[in-house]
């Protein structure tokens, strides 16, 4: 029966969390409609600088501030989050996923009360057209760490890596294995 109340506070919590992040899209949309129509010189400056406090966490995690990256370890309750080729939006099935991903993570820090960290690691395979590999799988890693920021998950708990193609999951040349690799995969460690 608490499980029931908790499955549902969760839900409650992270549909909030959905209603914030369309209220806030919706002010963000006439801001920048606004902008033009105003002085352009003075707004740019401002967005630019909101970008970077949210960005340094995700980017200072790429950098290193994790020291040692075998400290992470696989969990089975989270699921990599597949992409299209060359391509980095998560759609259909990758949100579902990042769904239960984002509740099985919130759920920790709520219910568990402990300090998870979440490494986020993109991945291509060789195949994608793009020139830079690993810029891409940067781009997935990011994506996938913004989807969990808006549904609760701290920034500060997560990093993200990019490994381009260096660490494919599959070997053979087939489109198949190729789909598999083009991925974020989740790993997580404990404070």
């Amino acid at each position: 029966m608490q499980l029931i109340g908790l499955a549902l506070a969760l839900d409650v919590a992270l549909l909030v969390a959905l209603a914030g992040c369309a209220q806030q899209a919706k002010t963000t949309t006439p801001s920048t409609t606004a902008q033009p129509e105003s002085p352009p010189t003075p707004p740019p400056p401002p967005a630019v600088q909101e970008q970077p406090p949210t960005a340094p966490p995700a980017d200072s995690a790429a950098s290193g501030a994790p020291q040692n990256l075998d400290e992470f370890a696989d969990e089975p309750a989270l699921k990599d989050v597949l992409f299209e080729p060359n391509r980095a939006d998560i759609v259909r099935d990758g949100a579902s996923i990042m769904m239960g991903n984002a509740r099985w993570l919130v759920a920790r820090w709520l219910v568990d009360n402990r300090d998870y960290f979440v490494l986020l690691e993109g991945h291509t395979d060789a195949k994608e057209a793009r020139e830079d590999n690993a810029a891409l799988a940067e781009l997935r890693a990011k994506a996938a760490a913004r989807f969990l920021m808006a549904m609760g998950v701290p920034e500060s708990r997560l990093w993200t890596v990019s490994y381009g193609a260096d660490r494919p999951v599959c070997k053979d040349r087939s489109d198949a294995c190729a789909a598999k690799n083009r991925r974020v995969h989740f790993r997580v460690r404990r404070q």
